[in-house]
């Protein structure tokens, strides 16, 4: 019975929409069940929501929406791709330091499904890019005020919140893990980051005023 009650809840996880409030069950569905080609489809989709966010506020007028959208659509899963490969080998050993679990290749598909809400971005950002590209370009400090980039800032600034949540989340259930622990092991390689680069510049400024 317990098995069969597993195997119900497993048919009925759908995780384009069940992310956002049942993370951890979809996660650890994906991981399971789901195929590389399945991963590949996520890829492609929150790739392309990513590509075309980075469009924004680039200041280029003369950008013709539809090439934009296309550019986003081949540069995007690329460079999503490229995050992917390296943030799940850096979060699979940092989670190691909490006694995770986590494969590459479970860390790997637990990020990529993290991601989701980005693709319910995707036909917001296509429709504003076509319907408004003076505003989707422009430098937000050109069009502060304008009620289309509020509401939309609006949008993005909660799906990412809601995003980061649901990533670490995922990191956490990857590795078998709290999703209080997932949090740390999130942010512990961003906070090794910046004091290494603090390091550096505090050693270069000292090296420098030596000089004098």
């Amino acid at each position: 019975m317990v098995r069969e009650n597993r195997l119900r809840k497993e048919r009925e996880v759908n995780p384009l929409t069940d992310i956002w409030l049942r993370t951890c069950e979809t996660v650890r569905f994906v991981i399971d069940r789901k195929s590389a080609k399945y991963i590949i489809f996520l890829i492609i989709l929150t790739g392309f929501a990513s590509g075309l966010i980075g469009l924004m506020n680039t200041q280029n007028a003369d950008m013709q929406a539809w090439s934009a959208i296309l550019q986003a659509l081949i540069t995007g899963p690329i460079g999503s791709a490229f995050g992917y490969f390296l943030g799940a080998a850096i979060l699979m050993l940092v989670g190691r330091l909490f006694k995770g679990t986590a494969t590459y290749q479970e860390m790997f598909k637990a990020l990529a499904t993290a991601q989701i809400p980005q693709i319910w971005l995707l036909p917001l950002l296509i429709v504003w890019a076509l319907a408004s590209p003076s505003t989707f370009f422009a430098d937000r400090r050109d069009v502060e005020g304008d009620p289309l980039v509020v509401v939309m800032s609006l949008v993005m600034g909660a799906v990412s919140v809601w995003t980061f949540i649901i990533v670490c989340k995922a990191v956490g259930e990857a590795h078998r893990v709290s999703s209080w622990k997932g949090f740390f092991i999130v942010v512990l390689p961003g906070i090794l980051i910046t004091l290494i680069v603090l390091v550096l510049v505090f050693v270069l400024f000292a090296s420098f005023f030596n000089q004098l």
